[in-house]
């Protein structure tokens, strides 16, 4: 069987069957779950794009995918969806890559270890700074993807976990917590490496790394951390870091 090679015909026809049964019940039938990143949005209603795309196998190659055979995400059912002239969106952004949360940990120090306001003005230039970012694809971003409010409320997830914080800490991951403890360790280091990504934005000399083959993005899916940016490691803080450009490493800190 080959997996993707399905036509529009078929993912017509498990659309109306997918109406005709509902969407619990066509689920059940096939033994898929919600879709959790992406959906197919046709004629104002939206699909589970991995059900639909493992369920349109059915017609062009005589049975369906089994969920465990391919994932929903980009480089699968998504990709297979547009290719066939289908709109696919994302449910939710993706999770705040190393990158990312570097340049936000940087604003938070600049502001003596507090968080922002969405409408402060270094919130709405950082939020439009991240938008340019290439560490996540068009395809993986709604219309909320990365704007002041989200970049305030991750101000706040960052200095929330700084050591002299006294009240509830907000929301927030590890890496937050990760990144924090490399500024209080590291400041000039990681202000530089702040300055670095900012820099490599402003030239256009910032790259992606596309996913292996063994690290397909899944319905589980979650940001690279720091695909963009070699960032110095507190696990070894002699060897340094390079940061990775079109033509070459930009810069290392030693």
């Amino acid at each position: 069987m080959r997996r993707g090679a399905i036509t529009r015909e078929s993912v017509l026809k498990v659309l109306a069957e997918h109406d005709e049964l509902g969407r619990g019940a066509f689920l059940t039938k096939y033994g898929f779950g919600e879709a959790r990143s992406y959906v197919l949005v046709h004629e104002g209603q939206e699909y589970d794009s991995k059900a639909v795309a493992g369920v349109a196998h059915k017609w062009d190659q005589g049975r369906a995918l089994t969920p465990d055979e391919f994932s929903g995400g980009k480089d699968h059912a998504a990709a297979w969806l547009k290719r066939v002239g289908f709109q696919v969106k994302a449910i939710k952004n993706p999770d705040w890559a190393r990158d990312e949360i570097i340049l936000a940990c940087r604003l938070v120090m600049e502001n003596g270890w507090k968080g922002l306001d969405a409408e402060d003005g270094r919130v709405v230039e950082l939020s439009a700074l991240l938008q340019l970012l290439p560490i996540h694809a068009e395809a993986d971003r709604n219309e909320k993807f990365r704007n002041s409010n989200g970049v305030a409320r991750k101000t706040f997830d960052i200095a929330t976990r700084h050591p002299e914080y006294r009240g509830k800490p907000t929301n927030g991951g590890a890496l937050d917590v990760a990144v924090l403890q490399e500024f209080l360790a590291r400041p000039t280091e990681m202000t530089e490496a702040a300055r670095l990504i900012r820099q490599g934005i402003a030239t256009g000399e910032l790259q992606s790394f596309a996913p292996t083959d063994d690290e397909e993005f899944g319905d589980d899916f979650s940001a690279p951390e720091g695909r963009l940016l070699g960032c110095v490691s507190s696990r070894d803080q002699s060897a340094g870091c390079t940061f990775v450009a079109r033509s070459g490493p930009v810069d290392r800190l030693t």
